[in-house]
């Protein structure tokens, strides 16, 4: 199943329109929309968003496929809803408030703490540091005769002209 697959599953399991799920993570419609039909791969900076908008969602089977997958409209309404875990409160406002049953929905994973995320996604390689070049003696060295081996022109017309001297 790829990610477009299952950010589908996803939208579906929510019931909610490409428009919907843009809005409730903060994702462009365009982008949505691009990821949908196949012509662009969710970044990673999506992904997150993704992850971060629907509590509950394993971040596992969101990135590879491989882990607990959403499970219906439930999901959302056991998280949003009442005071108890499978408790979910009815607020049409024409309807009066009503609790009902839900079955269990999938353990809702820990979050680490902003700093434990920040370096789950971190490098571990330092940040390069620029070269240093060896010093050599004066006598180490020998003289390098430098010239100039051809000038090139850019005009704006889109035109270029080399230029090579003379032997």
């Amino acid at each position: 199943m790829s990610e477009r697959d299952r950010i589908e599953l996803l939208m579906k399991c929510y019931e909610l329109t490409p428009s919907q799920f843009a809005d409730r993570t903060g994702i462009q419609r365009a982008s949505v929309s691009h990821i949908i039909s196949g012509r662009n791969k969710p970044s990673l900076e999506v992904m997150l968003k993704i992850y971060d908008a629907f509590p509950g969602l394993d971040m596992k089977w969101l990135m590879t496929g491989v882990g607990d997958e959403p499970v219906g409209n439930g999901a959302e309404s056991a998280v949003a809803g009442g005071l108890f875990k499978n408790e979910v409160v009815a607020q049409s406002p024409a309807e009066p408030v009503v609790a009902q049953e839900l079955p269990m929905v999938a353990k809702i994973p820990a979050r680490p703490a902003v700093s434990q995320q920040d370096s789950l996604y971190s490098s571990p390689v330092a940040a390069k540091q620029p070269r240093k070049q060896q010093v050599r003696s004066q006598s180490d060295v020998q003289p390098v005769q430098r010239r100039i081996k051809e000038v090139r022109i850019f005009y704006t017309d889109g035109t270029y002209e080399t230029l090579v001297p003379e032997k």
